[in-house]
């Protein structure tokens, strides 16, 4: 049986009570999550909480009497569907429909306050959206702590995934933590930096060699991480860590310290180094290194413009560049999947043409997965499987 439609109409109505208590005219609902993921967490999906909308990509902007969502062309049929009339639809990309930061900008003429939760945008995007509601004659865009979706969501919102976190040996990545935090470190001191803020999951699963089920498909966990010239803290529940995996970051002097203490540690050491150079005449305020990715509440506990250098992040590159143990093991596992392709194709044959069965895409799917997992280091898919026939 299909799950009720949920009452969009009343989550919207509580939602303007409570923007209407905090003199918030424009709300932004974004699709990502603290760590900009595009792909979240039950427990994230706020923009599909608020909207019915369960596509991927998408922003929401709620106002005090209207509602837009934008999408892009991968969801315009789904989101045409799943929308009520409560919905306008923003098809970006198309000619003369506005990018949702105009719409939300316009929405502001006249002195209006637009609000987000600080977490859920990046800083570029959040001094990009600022200078639009300027332009716009609104009033400012407020990072509001308190995320009011999340004061809706309260009684029914799924929990944050707490799995186990274990080590991902260095036979199969090629690099220990060691070595990569060594060559993070070089790259700060290329750019003079005295600290690297840490927030992407991805990033942070490869730098500590660890990896986590938090996402589906996607073998991350919830965390951050700080490396300065001197120390590397991860920020995660530490009961979450395996016993290989605490065994693993002490061997590499990897300190650890809880999630929700990532923000405020930032702000500390941002106070502490702006403290220090104020107090030694002619020494410059250092700069910290974040990812053009990271959010605007970091940016923000980081000081902001003058302290902080929102850049592509090191991480990511050298993450892009593979050693030849990652690309071995690349080619060993298309030999494997390879061969669970070759296994499907002859059950498919058998079954349609011998058997003369009739299969649907989900059966198929199904044993296709089955044959995989029979094979040697299968943990999971990498995605929902897309499957099609065409015609005979």
């Amino acid at each position: 049986m299909a799950a009720p439609k949920p009452d969009i109409s009343h989550r919207l109505a509580h939602l303007r009570s409570l923007m209407e208590e905090r003199n918030v005219d424009v709300y932004i609902v974004p699709s990502e999550d603290s760590h900009s993921s595009e792909y979240i967490a039950d427990c994230d999906a706020r923009r599909e909480f608020i909207s019915g909308f369960t596509g991927s990509a998408g922003w929401a902007i709620v106002t005090r009497n209207a509602a837009a969502l934008a999408t892009d062309g991968r969801y315009f049929n789904q989101a045409c569907h799943e929308l009520d009339d409560n919905w306008k639809l923003l098809k970006q990309g198309l000619q003369d429909v506005p990018t949702w930061q105009e719409w939300a900008a316009e929405q502001s003429s006249g002195g209006k306050v637009v609000a987000v939760d600080p977490e859920l945008i990046t800083g570029l995007v959040a001094k990009k959206l600022s200078d639009q509601i300027r332009k716009a004659g609104g009033a400012e865009l407020l990072p509001l702590a308190e995320n009011l979706i999340d004061i809706i969501w309260a009684h029914d919102r799924p929990p944050r995934p707490c799995r186990t976190v274990t080590v991902l040996p260095d036979e199969f990545t090629g690099k220990s933590v060691r070595s990569k935090v060594t060559e993070l470190r070089h790259e700060l001191a290329k750019k003079n930096c005295p600290g690297f803020f840490i927030s992407m999951l991805d990033e942070v699963a490869w730098l500590f060699n660890l990896r986590g089920s938090d996402i589906t498909y996607n073998p991350v966990f919830f965390s951050y991480a700080i490396v300065t010239p001197q120390t590397v803290v991860l920020y995660v529940d530490e009961s979450r860590l395996s016993v290989s995996a605490k065994s693993y970051l002490s061997d590499n002097d990897v300190q650890t310290k809880p999630y929700e203490t990532f923000l405020p540690d930032a702000q500390r050491i941002a106070s502490e180094m702006l403290e220090k150079s104020l107090s030694s005449e002619g020494l410059a305020p250092e700069t910290f290194l974040m990812s053009n990715k990271g959010s605007w509440a970091l940016r923000r506990a980081l000081g902001g413009d003058g302290t902080v250098d929102e850049t592509r992040s090191p991480i990511g590159d050298a993450k892009a560049i593979k050693n030849e143990v990652e690309i071995r093991g690349m080619r060993e596992c298309h030999v494997r999947d390879g061969a669970a392709l070759i296994e499907f194709f002859a059950w498919l044959e058998d079954q349609l043409v011998a058997k003369k069965a009739t299969l649907d895409e989900v059966q198929a799917a199904t044993k296709l997965e089955d044959l995989r997992s029979k094979h040697r280091h299968f943990v999971g898919l990498s995605f929902s499987t897309i499957s099609s026939s065409g015609p005979k």
